[in-house]
């Protein structure tokens, strides 16, 4: 996983919890990385699994819920530092559907090595956008978090449905994301 994200969790965890949890969460998780990451570098993505895991059982806060604010917290972090132009998009759902196509595109061609998550949208009639998340790491939550803070950025009232996830069985996860007025 790229070290952007490493740096965020824990500047997350320092912001929201304080110093002295990110020092215990070193502690207790050991990482091989030692809890040093530079941006650009890649780490083991059993890192992060481990640091959301011992998070939540020093906070009592299930891990999916920790791992949902984490993405809403990071949105704005990778949106300022995209590697693509979003200065035309200023929507959510225009957003959305540039994800794979922009930002995943540029994110491949400076980070090759990148594992990313593959994404298919649909609109359907009533307007909400439905798509589908695939990933070997299972970070639907994640997925959440972000749509959420994207939401925010730009203004706009949304619910999330997770009618599918592979947490429960199903190949890749449905999310319907329904926009309010």
């Amino acid at each position: 996983m790229q070290g952007s994200i490493y740096t965020s969790f824990s500047e997350m965890v320092i912001e929201n919890m304080g110093m002295s949890v990110w020092n215990e969460l070193l502690s207790v998780v050991k990482p091989p990385s030692e809890g040093v990451y530079t941006k650009a570098m890649q780490y083991d993505d059993s890192e992060i699994m481990a640091f959301i895991s011992a998070l939540s059982t020093m906070t009592k806060i299930e891990a999916s819920v920790l791992v949902r604010d984490f993405g809403e917290y990071l949105f704005i972090h990778l949106y300022h530092n995209s590697p693509a132009s979003l200065s035309h998009v200023d929507n959510l759902q225009d957003f959305l559907f540039c994800i794979d196509d922009v930002i995943h595109k540029e994110v491949k061609r400076i980070y090759p090595k990148a594992y990313l998550p593959t994404f298919e949208f649909t609109k359907a009639d009533n307007g909400d956008v439905v798509m589908f998340y695939q990933s070997k790491r299972k970070l639907c939550y994640l997925c959440e978090g972000l749509i959420t803070g994207a939401a925010k950025h730009f203004n706009q009232l949304v619910t999330i449905a997770h009618p599918e996830c592979m947490h429960h069985g199903a190949d890749k996860c449905k999310l319907v994301i329904s926009f309010e007025e």
